[in-house]
């Protein structure tokens, strides 16, 4: 393998291999909600260098298709020329052409196996990434719901031990006591309502008393 190749696989596969063999405390979960933060970064980054090394995957097998295309033209040119006596000289020229193609070749034969074969290593770790992370999105959101059932239970739990203890200390208080003080003091405000209305009573004039009999008795004999 080619060291700028090795050295692209030990960056690209090494940190992530670290960040899925990370030890979680499964107990903790900021430290689980971090991981899948980090997770969600590595799975961007490893994204884009399986694309990039898909590129050179293709990259590499087109380079080795025009070796080859040109190597088997080389050949069938060298195969004119030695037909031909007087271009003995150009037909070993183009040969020794030929083999410095096929070293080419050779070495992008080589190239692309490496290249594939760390091009599926990237790929796989891409999927047991994604299957990580998802695993981990769902153990977020798990927490999450526990953390909103518990609150919502320990919210709940205090209002009724409020309640419980509001019906505890008020136990000996009768529920007929109350209305009847409440009716007492209902009859209490029912006089003190009368008197102020009384207190506001319009009197009669004395002097006017007889002209209203008068004015009544005239108003029912037209009803």
């Amino acid at each position: 393998m080619s060291t700028f190749l090795q050295k692209l696989r030990v960056v690209t596969l090494g940190n992530v291999h670290d960040l899925l063999d990370k030890a979680i405390d499964m107990n903790s979960p900021s430290a689980i909600r971090q991981y899948t933060r980090d997770l969600e970064d590595a799975l961007a980054k490893m994204r884009t260098e399986a694309a990039v090394q898909d590129g050179q995957v293709r990259t590499l097998t087109r380079e080795k298709d025009d070796l080859t295309h040109q190597i088997e033209t080389a050949k069938i040119n060298v195969t004119a020329l030695l037909k031909d006596s007087t271009k003995q000289d150009v037909a070993r020229t183009k040969a020794a052409a030929i083999l410095t193609m096929q070293r080419n070749l050779d070495a992008t034969t080589q190239h692309l196996e490496e290249q594939k074969t760390a091009s599926q290593q990237t790929d796989a770790a891409l999927v047991n990434l994604e299957a990580k992370h998802s695993d981990m999105v769902a153990r977020v959101r798990e927490l999450e719901r526990l953390d909103r059932d518990t609150k919502i239970k320990e919210s709940s739990a205090q209002a009724l031990e409020s309640a419980g203890a509001l019906v505890s200390g008020g136990a000996d208080i009768s529920v007929d006591d109350i209305e009847s003080k409440m009716r007492q003091r209902n009859d209490v405000a029912s006089a003190k309502f009368d008197r102020a209305m009384g207190s506001v009573k319009v009197e009669e004039d004395p002097g006017t008393s007889a002209q209203v009999d008068d004015l009544l008795e005239s108003l029912k004999t037209k009803a």
